[in-house]
Protein backbone atom coordinates (compact mmCIF):
# COMPACT_ATOMS: atom_id res chain seq x y z
CA UNK A 1 0.00 0.00 0.00
CA UNK A 2 1.28 3.25 -0.97
CA UNK A 3 2.36 6.11 1.87
CA UNK A 4 -0.76 8.81 2.46
CA UNK A 5 1.39 11.15 4.30
CA UNK A 6 2.29 9.93 7.49
CA UNK A 7 5.98 9.16 5.97
CA UNK A 8 5.53 5.29 7.30
CA UNK A 9 4.87 6.16 10.80
CA UNK A 10 1.90 3.60 11.46
CA UNK A 11 0.77 5.65 14.38
CA UNK A 12 -0.33 8.45 12.15
CA UNK A 13 -0.65 7.60 8.57
CA UNK A 14 -4.03 8.18 7.01
CA UNK A 15 -6.55 5.26 7.02
CA UNK A 16 -5.25 3.12 9.27
CA UNK A 17 -6.98 0.90 11.21
CA UNK A 18 -7.04 0.97 15.22
CA UNK A 19 -8.89 0.46 18.17
CA UNK A 20 -9.30 1.56 21.94
CA UNK A 21 -6.87 1.45 24.12
CA UNK A 22 -6.98 -1.76 26.84
CA UNK A 23 -4.89 -2.66 29.67
CA UNK A 24 -4.68 -6.19 29.61
CA UNK A 25 -3.36 -8.75 32.26
CA UNK A 26 -2.38 -11.88 30.54
CA UNK A 27 -3.20 -15.02 31.14
CA UNK A 28 -6.42 -13.85 33.04
CA UNK A 29 -9.12 -12.56 30.40
CA UNK A 30 -9.50 -12.95 26.79
CA UNK A 31 -9.26 -9.50 24.87
CA UNK A 32 -11.25 -8.99 21.77
CA UNK A 33 -10.21 -5.72 20.06
CA UNK A 34 -12.17 -4.54 17.06
CA UNK A 35 -10.47 -1.90 14.79
CA UNK A 36 -13.12 0.05 14.30
CA UNK A 37 -11.17 3.36 13.96
CA UNK A 38 -9.59 5.03 11.37
CA UNK A 39 -6.67 7.91 11.49
CA UNK A 40 -8.10 10.55 8.98
CA UNK A 41 -6.36 12.87 6.75
CA UNK A 42 -4.91 15.99 8.12
CA UNK A 43 -7.21 17.82 5.37
CA UNK A 44 -9.51 17.47 3.09
CA UNK A 45 -8.30 17.21 -0.59
CA UNK A 46 -8.80 20.00 -2.92
CA UNK A 47 -9.86 18.76 -5.84
CA UNK A 48 -7.59 17.31 -8.45
CA UNK A 49 -5.00 16.66 -4.94
CA UNK A 50 -3.75 13.38 -4.38
CA UNK A 51 -3.25 12.14 -0.67
CA UNK A 52 0.43 10.79 -1.65
CA UNK A 53 3.40 12.45 -0.27
CA UNK A 54 0.91 14.58 1.23
CA UNK A 55 -0.42 18.28 0.24
CA UNK A 56 0.83 21.80 1.74
CA UNK A 57 -0.24 25.14 1.13
CA UNK A 58 2.61 27.87 0.03
CA UNK A 59 4.20 29.89 2.66
CA UNK A 60 6.50 32.51 2.08
CA UNK A 61 9.74 31.82 0.45
CA UNK A 62 8.65 27.99 0.59
CA UNK A 63 6.41 26.39 -1.91
CA UNK A 64 5.46 22.76 -2.27
CA UNK A 65 5.59 20.58 -5.42
CA UNK A 66 4.57 16.80 -6.43
CA UNK A 67 5.07 14.64 -9.32
CA UNK A 68 3.30 11.51 -10.68
CA UNK A 69 6.63 9.75 -11.88
CA UNK A 70 5.91 7.45 -14.91
CA UNK A 71 8.93 5.46 -14.08
CA UNK A 72 7.61 4.49 -10.51
CA UNK A 73 4.25 4.16 -11.55
CA UNK A 74 5.17 1.73 -13.89
CA UNK A 75 7.20 -0.06 -11.60
CA UNK A 76 4.57 0.04 -8.72
CA UNK A 77 1.59 -0.46 -10.98
CA UNK A 78 0.05 2.69 -9.66
CA UNK A 79 0.24 6.24 -9.38
CA UNK A 80 3.34 6.48 -7.93
CA UNK A 81 4.86 10.37 -6.55
CA UNK A 82 7.72 12.29 -5.34
CA UNK A 83 6.79 15.78 -3.58
CA UNK A 84 9.26 18.30 -2.62
CA UNK A 85 9.35 21.55 -0.19
CA UNK A 86 11.15 24.03 -2.03
CA UNK A 87 12.93 27.26 -0.56
CA UNK A 88 13.28 29.88 -2.53
CA UNK A 89 16.12 32.42 -2.07
CA UNK A 90 15.40 35.89 -0.61
CA UNK A 91 14.05 38.56 -3.45
CA UNK A 92 13.44 35.35 -5.90
CA UNK A 93 13.23 36.47 -9.44
CA UNK A 94 11.23 33.90 -11.58
CA UNK A 95 12.82 35.18 -14.23
CA UNK A 96 16.43 34.17 -13.11
CA UNK A 97 18.17 30.96 -13.34
CA UNK A 98 19.61 29.61 -9.89
CA UNK A 99 21.24 26.91 -8.33
CA UNK A 100 19.50 24.16 -7.18
CA UNK A 101 21.06 22.28 -3.59
CA UNK A 102 19.09 19.22 -3.28
CA UNK A 103 18.83 18.60 0.36
CA UNK A 104 18.28 14.00 1.24
CA UNK A 105 16.96 12.90 4.47
CA UNK A 106 14.21 11.36 6.23
CA UNK A 107 10.49 11.96 5.68
CA UNK A 108 10.25 15.63 6.24
CA UNK A 109 6.68 16.57 6.15
CA UNK A 110 6.56 20.33 5.21
CA UNK A 111 10.01 21.19 6.73
CA UNK A 112 12.45 23.05 4.48
CA UNK A 113 16.02 22.48 3.85
CA UNK A 114 18.04 23.69 6.63
CA UNK A 115 15.18 23.31 9.30
CA UNK A 116 14.26 27.12 8.01
CA UNK A 117 11.50 28.18 10.17
CA UNK A 118 12.31 25.45 12.95
CA UNK A 119 15.29 26.17 14.70
CA UNK A 120 15.11 23.54 17.28
CA UNK A 121 18.35 23.03 17.70
CA UNK A 122 21.66 25.10 18.03
CA UNK A 123 23.03 24.36 14.58
CA UNK A 124 19.88 25.82 13.15
CA UNK A 125 20.42 29.04 15.42
CA UNK A 126 19.63 32.38 13.21
CA UNK A 127 19.30 30.77 10.19
CA UNK A 128 15.88 31.63 9.34
CA UNK A 129 17.12 35.52 9.90
CA UNK A 130 19.93 34.75 7.45
CA UNK A 131 18.08 33.37 4.61
CA UNK A 132 15.93 36.14 4.61
CA UNK A 133 18.18 38.74 4.88
CA UNK A 134 19.49 38.14 1.57
CA UNK A 135 23.26 37.94 2.74
CA UNK A 136 23.08 33.88 1.62
CA UNK A 137 24.31 33.10 -1.06
CA UNK A 138 20.81 32.83 -3.48
CA UNK A 139 20.01 29.41 -4.73
CA UNK A 140 17.11 27.34 -4.20
CA UNK A 141 16.95 24.71 -1.75
CA UNK A 142 14.55 21.52 -2.33
CA UNK A 143 13.69 19.13 0.36
CA UNK A 144 12.50 15.66 -1.26
CA UNK A 145 9.53 13.69 -0.25
CA UNK A 146 9.10 10.27 -1.46
CA UNK A 147 7.98 7.94 1.28
CA UNK A 148 7.21 4.75 -0.45
CA UNK A 149 5.49 0.97 0.50
CA UNK A 150 8.93 0.28 2.76
CA UNK A 151 9.96 3.46 4.21
CA UNK A 152 9.67 7.15 4.66
CA UNK A 153 12.45 7.39 2.26
CA UNK A 154 13.70 5.75 -1.30
CA UNK A 155 17.35 5.75 -0.78
CA UNK A 156 17.32 7.79 -4.34
CA UNK A 157 18.98 4.87 -6.06
CA UNK A 158 17.65 2.24 -8.24
CA UNK A 159 16.37 -0.77 -6.49
CA UNK A 160 14.95 -4.50 -7.00
CA UNK A 161 12.45 -3.73 -4.42
CA UNK A 162 11.70 -0.12 -4.03
CA UNK A 163 11.96 1.12 -8.13
CA UNK A 164 14.25 3.42 -10.15
CA UNK A 165 14.01 5.98 -7.74
CA UNK A 166 17.38 7.20 -9.08
CA UNK A 167 16.16 7.63 -12.58
CA UNK A 168 12.96 9.45 -11.81
CA UNK A 169 15.25 11.44 -9.46
CA UNK A 170 17.29 12.37 -12.29
CA UNK A 171 15.06 11.57 -15.76
CA UNK A 172 11.79 13.32 -14.47
CA UNK A 173 12.08 14.76 -11.25
CA UNK A 174 14.72 17.04 -11.40
CA UNK A 175 13.84 18.57 -14.47
CA UNK A 176 10.15 19.30 -13.50
CA UNK A 177 11.80 21.10 -10.67
CA UNK A 178 14.23 23.26 -12.22
CA UNK A 179 11.56 23.89 -14.99
CA UNK A 180 8.98 25.30 -12.26
CA UNK A 181 11.47 27.76 -9.94
CA UNK A 182 13.96 28.51 -12.55
CA UNK A 183 16.79 26.32 -11.73
CA UNK A 184 20.36 26.22 -14.08
CA UNK A 185 20.01 22.90 -15.40
CA UNK A 186 23.38 22.26 -15.40
CA UNK A 187 25.44 19.53 -13.16
CA UNK A 188 27.60 22.50 -11.87
CA UNK A 189 24.49 24.21 -10.74
CA UNK A 190 23.05 20.81 -8.62
CA UNK A 191 24.23 20.30 -5.23
CA UNK A 192 23.84 17.94 -2.39
CA UNK A 193 23.37 17.34 1.34
CA UNK A 194 22.33 15.56 3.69
CA UNK A 195 23.41 13.65 7.04
CA UNK A 196 22.53 9.85 7.98
CA UNK A 197 20.38 8.35 5.49
CA UNK A 198 20.60 11.66 3.48
CA UNK A 199 24.40 11.54 4.04
CA UNK A 200 24.53 8.23 1.88
CA UNK A 201 22.33 9.45 -0.46
CA UNK A 202 23.78 12.73 -1.03
CA UNK A 203 27.07 10.11 -1.39
CA UNK A 204 25.97 7.77 -3.61
CA UNK A 205 24.27 9.85 -6.23
CA UNK A 206 27.37 12.00 -6.55
CA UNK A 207 28.82 8.59 -7.32
CA UNK A 208 26.54 6.68 -9.72
CA UNK A 209 25.76 10.49 -11.38
CA UNK A 210 28.21 11.95 -11.68
CA UNK A 211 27.59 13.84 -14.44
CA UNK A 212 24.19 15.16 -13.45
CA UNK A 213 25.78 16.88 -9.75
CA UNK A 214 28.00 19.10 -9.01
CA UNK A 215 29.05 18.93 -5.79
CA UNK A 216 28.23 16.74 -2.45
CA UNK A 217 28.31 17.66 1.34
CA UNK A 218 27.68 14.07 3.25
CA UNK A 219 27.47 13.79 6.82
CA UNK A 220 27.46 11.03 9.20
CA UNK A 221 26.45 8.87 6.29
CA UNK A 222 24.91 5.63 6.38
CA UNK A 223 27.35 2.50 6.15
CA UNK A 224 28.88 3.57 2.63
CA UNK A 225 31.28 0.56 2.93
CA UNK A 226 29.99 -2.52 4.02
CA UNK A 227 33.33 -3.61 5.37
CA UNK A 228 31.95 -1.27 8.31
CA UNK A 229 28.09 -1.69 8.30
CA UNK A 230 28.22 -0.04 11.66
CA UNK A 231 30.43 -1.99 13.38
CA UNK A 232 29.57 -5.46 11.50
CA UNK A 233 31.64 -6.06 8.28
CA UNK A 234 29.31 -8.55 6.30
CA UNK A 235 32.05 -9.77 4.48
CA UNK A 236 33.94 -11.53 7.05
CA UNK A 237 31.57 -11.50 10.58
CA UNK A 238 29.30 -14.39 10.77
CA UNK A 239 26.85 -12.91 12.70
CA UNK A 240 25.09 -9.21 12.70
CA UNK A 241 23.93 -9.60 16.39
CA UNK A 242 27.08 -11.33 17.82
CA UNK A 243 30.78 -10.51 18.28
CA UNK A 244 32.34 -13.65 18.38
CA UNK A 245 35.84 -14.02 20.75
CA UNK A 246 37.03 -17.10 21.20
CA UNK A 247 34.86 -19.15 23.48
CA UNK A 248 32.29 -16.32 24.45
CA UNK A 249 30.17 -14.10 22.49
CA UNK A 250 29.28 -10.58 22.90
CA UNK A 251 26.07 -9.08 21.64
CA UNK A 252 27.25 -6.27 19.43
CA UNK A 253 26.04 -2.78 20.26
CA UNK A 254 23.95 -0.60 17.98
CA UNK A 255 23.67 2.58 19.34
CA UNK A 256 25.92 4.48 21.78
CA UNK A 257 25.93 7.76 23.13
CA UNK A 258 29.29 10.25 22.92
CA UNK A 259 30.94 8.43 26.10
CA UNK A 260 30.71 5.31 24.86
CA UNK A 261 27.91 3.92 26.72
CA UNK A 262 25.72 1.61 24.74
CA UNK A 263 22.22 2.76 24.30
CA UNK A 264 21.02 -0.26 22.26
CA UNK A 265 22.52 -3.50 20.58
CA UNK A 266 21.77 -4.83 16.92
CA UNK A 267 19.63 -7.72 18.37
CA UNK A 268 17.47 -5.16 20.07
CA UNK A 269 16.59 -2.84 17.37
CA UNK A 270 15.92 -5.58 15.31
CA UNK A 271 13.74 -7.12 17.24
CA UNK A 272 11.93 -3.79 17.62
CA UNK A 273 11.45 -4.14 13.97
CA UNK A 274 10.49 -7.41 13.82
CA UNK A 275 7.64 -6.25 16.20
CA UNK A 276 6.46 -3.83 14.66
CA UNK A 277 6.98 -5.54 11.12
CA UNK A 278 6.33 -9.40 11.58
CA UNK A 279 8.29 -12.72 11.08
CA UNK A 280 9.51 -10.95 7.60
CA UNK A 281 10.75 -8.07 9.43
CA UNK A 282 9.03 -5.25 7.32
CA UNK A 283 8.64 -2.61 9.81
CA UNK A 284 9.74 -0.15 8.08
CA UNK A 285 12.67 1.10 10.46
CA UNK A 286 16.21 1.13 9.43
CA UNK A 287 17.40 -2.07 9.54
CA UNK A 288 14.03 -3.09 7.08
CA UNK A 289 15.06 -0.24 4.48
CA UNK A 290 18.73 -1.66 4.19
CA UNK A 291 17.57 -4.29 3.25
CA UNK A 292 14.51 -3.26 1.01
CA UNK A 293 17.33 -0.96 -0.75
CA UNK A 294 20.45 -3.18 -1.29
CA UNK A 295 18.79 -6.59 -1.45
CA UNK A 296 17.56 -8.70 -4.26
CA UNK A 297 13.53 -9.63 -4.23
CA UNK A 298 12.61 -12.74 -3.74
CA UNK A 299 10.06 -15.11 -5.17
CA UNK A 300 7.95 -14.16 -2.58
CA UNK A 301 8.15 -10.13 -3.87
CA UNK A 302 10.17 -9.19 -0.48
CA UNK A 303 13.58 -8.27 -0.05
CA UNK A 304 16.14 -11.20 0.88
CA UNK A 305 17.47 -10.38 4.02
CA UNK A 306 21.15 -10.10 4.35
CA UNK A 307 20.67 -11.71 7.68
CA UNK A 308 18.37 -13.83 9.82
CA UNK A 309 16.68 -11.50 11.15
CA UNK A 310 15.82 -13.80 14.24
CA UNK A 311 19.59 -15.03 14.54
CA UNK A 312 21.35 -12.76 12.74
CA UNK A 313 23.29 -15.07 10.84
CA UNK A 314 24.52 -13.66 7.77
CA UNK A 315 23.67 -14.59 3.91
CA UNK A 316 26.84 -14.87 1.88
CA UNK A 317 24.78 -14.72 -1.10
CA UNK A 318 22.57 -11.55 -0.37
CA UNK A 319 25.96 -9.98 1.17
CA UNK A 320 27.36 -10.92 -2.84
CA UNK A 321 24.76 -8.77 -4.43
CA UNK A 322 24.67 -5.97 -1.36
CA UNK A 323 29.08 -5.49 -2.38
CA UNK A 324 28.00 -5.34 -6.53
CA UNK A 325 25.54 -2.59 -6.31
CA UNK A 326 25.44 -0.53 -3.28
CA UNK A 327 29.17 -1.03 -1.75
CA UNK A 328 30.04 2.46 -2.00
CA UNK A 329 33.53 1.97 -1.14
CA UNK A 330 33.37 -0.93 -3.85
CA UNK A 331 32.29 1.11 -6.36
CA UNK A 332 34.91 3.59 -6.00
CA UNK A 333 37.84 0.82 -6.44
CA UNK A 334 36.20 -0.92 -9.70
CA UNK A 335 35.12 2.41 -11.75
CA UNK A 336 38.05 4.57 -10.44
CA UNK A 337 40.06 5.48 -14.00
CA UNK A 338 36.75 6.88 -15.37
CA UNK A 339 34.86 7.94 -12.02
CA UNK A 340 37.63 9.90 -10.48
CA UNK A 341 37.83 12.95 -13.16
CA UNK A 342 34.57 13.36 -12.69
CA UNK A 343 34.41 13.70 -9.09
CA UNK A 344 37.50 15.39 -8.38
CA UNK A 345 37.12 18.74 -5.95
CA UNK A 346 33.37 17.74 -5.57
CA UNK A 347 33.05 15.34 -2.02
CA UNK A 348 32.90 17.01 1.56
CA UNK A 349 32.60 14.55 4.27
CA UNK A 350 32.07 15.50 7.43
CA UNK A 351 31.81 13.06 10.98
CA UNK A 352 32.34 12.75 14.74
CA UNK A 353 34.75 10.17 15.75
CA UNK A 354 32.37 9.25 18.40
CA UNK A 355 29.31 8.92 15.71
CA UNK A 356 26.24 7.21 17.87
CA UNK A 357 26.12 4.70 15.18
CA UNK A 358 30.06 3.89 14.56
CA UNK A 359 29.22 5.50 11.25
CA UNK A 360 32.41 6.98 11.80
CA UNK A 361 34.36 3.28 10.59
CA UNK A 362 32.54 3.58 6.85
CA UNK A 363 33.88 7.28 6.96
CA UNK A 364 37.61 6.28 7.55
CA UNK A 365 37.35 3.17 5.03
CA UNK A 366 36.03 5.23 2.30
CA UNK A 367 38.31 8.20 2.32
CA UNK A 368 41.47 5.99 2.47
CA UNK A 369 39.55 4.53 -0.99
CA UNK A 370 39.33 8.07 -2.10
CA UNK A 371 42.67 9.41 -1.65
CA UNK A 372 44.38 6.84 -2.53
CA UNK A 373 42.37 8.24 -6.19
CA UNK A 374 43.85 11.63 -5.67
CA UNK A 375 39.60 12.82 -4.91
CA UNK A 376 40.65 16.64 -4.00
CA UNK A 377 37.78 16.83 -1.97
CA UNK A 378 37.81 16.78 1.92
CA UNK A 379 36.77 14.75 5.00
CA UNK A 380 37.12 16.04 8.24
CA UNK A 381 36.06 13.95 11.72
CA UNK A 382 35.55 15.88 14.34
CA UNK A 383 37.14 14.71 17.95
CA UNK A 384 34.48 13.77 20.91
CA UNK A 385 31.07 14.37 18.50
CA UNK A 386 28.49 12.48 17.45
CA UNK A 387 26.15 11.86 14.48
CA UNK A 388 25.86 15.14 12.86
CA UNK A 389 27.02 17.65 10.62
CA UNK A 390 29.39 18.88 13.14
CA UNK A 391 28.89 22.75 11.91
CA UNK A 392 25.79 25.33 11.69
CA UNK A 393 23.66 25.49 8.85
CA UNK A 394 24.80 29.19 8.03
CA UNK A 395 28.66 27.93 7.82
CA UNK A 396 27.13 24.96 5.88
CA UNK A 397 24.99 27.52 3.21
CA UNK A 398 28.04 29.92 3.09
CA UNK A 399 30.80 27.22 2.39
CA UNK A 400 28.29 25.92 -0.70
CA UNK A 401 28.31 29.50 -1.24
CA UNK A 402 32.04 29.73 -1.44
CA UNK A 403 31.74 26.56 -3.58
CA UNK A 404 29.47 27.89 -6.35
CA UNK A 405 31.58 31.51 -6.92
CA UNK A 406 34.20 28.76 -7.90
CA UNK A 407 32.44 26.35 -9.95
CA UNK A 408 29.60 27.88 -11.55
CA UNK A 409 30.48 30.44 -14.35
CA UNK A 410 29.03 34.35 -13.65
CA UNK A 411 28.17 33.42 -10.18
CA UNK A 412 28.35 36.12 -7.82
CA UNK A 413 28.11 35.93 -3.93
CA UNK A 414 30.36 37.22 -0.93
CA UNK A 415 29.57 36.94 2.62
CA UNK A 416 28.90 39.92 4.73
CA UNK A 417 27.13 37.53 7.66
CA UNK A 418 28.79 38.40 11.16
CA UNK A 419 28.64 37.03 14.56
CA UNK A 420 27.34 40.29 15.31
CA UNK A 421 24.69 39.55 12.90
CA UNK A 422 24.07 36.45 14.64
CA UNK A 423 23.90 37.74 18.44
CA UNK A 424 21.48 40.28 17.69
CA UNK A 425 19.11 37.40 15.91
CA UNK A 426 19.57 35.33 18.88
CA UNK A 427 19.08 38.44 21.47
CA UNK A 428 15.92 38.88 19.36
CA UNK A 429 14.30 35.22 19.89
CA UNK A 430 15.67 35.30 23.51
CA UNK A 431 13.49 38.87 23.82
CA UNK A 432 10.35 37.31 22.10
CA UNK A 433 10.55 33.84 24.95
CA UNK A 434 11.24 36.39 28.13
CA UNK A 435 8.23 37.89 26.70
Amino acid sequence: MQDNGGGCNYAVTPYNLYSKVYTVDWGNEDITMDLKYEIKPERKLNEGEVLSQNNYDDKGLLRYFKIRSELLSQFWGEDTYIGANVLLPANYDPEKKYPVLYWQGHWPKDTPAFRYGLELREAEQGVTAYWDSGKAPQFIAVNIRDANMYYDDSYRVNSANLGPYGDALTQEFIPAIEKEFGGLGTAEGRLLAGGSTGGWESMALQLFYPDVFGGAWPACCDGMDFHAFQLVDMYNDENVYEISHNWRHAERPGMRDVKGNVIWTMREENRYELALGGDLAHGMGQMGIFQACYSPCGEDGYPVYSYDPLTGKINRDVVEYWEQNYDLGAYVERNHEWLMPKIRGKIHLRDGDMDNFYLNLGHYILTDILEKYDYQGYSKMFARQGHSFCMTMIELIEEMGEYLVKTVPGYKWKSTWTEEDLRKVLEQKQEQVNS
